[in-house]
């Protein structure tokens, strides 16, 4: 081996450590950076939502329901005995959604 392959050889590995190393440094000054962004709401025409229930289902048995009158999901004033497309018995936790 030449002292010509031993020097690019080392050339190469430091060439690699440093792009690494740029390449860990730029993803985590990313990370530091994000700011999620407020989730926005449904209009009430949109989830067609309706200020009776639909049969046994209503929005003061559904988990989005915020007492005393909205929703996670819908803007606006939200009656408990309203309902919408939205509407689901299960709990957000239940639905595969971390806290």
């Amino acid at each position: 081996m030449s002292s010509s392959d031993s020097s690019r050889r080392s050339f190469i590995k430091s060439v690699g450590v440093v792009a690494a190393a740029a390449t860990c440094g730029a993803a985590g000054a990313k990370a530091q950076e994000y700011k999620p962004q407020e989730q926005k709401k449904l209009t009430q025409a949109a989830a067609r939502y309706q200020d009776h229930p639909n049969g046994m289902d209503a929005c003061g048995t559904c988990p989005y329901f915020q007492f005393p009158k909205s929703c996670v999901l819908v803007e606006g004033d939200i009656s408990p005995t309203g309902w919408c497309r939205m509407f689901t018995s299960f709990s957000p936790l239940d639905r595969g959604a971390h806290q």
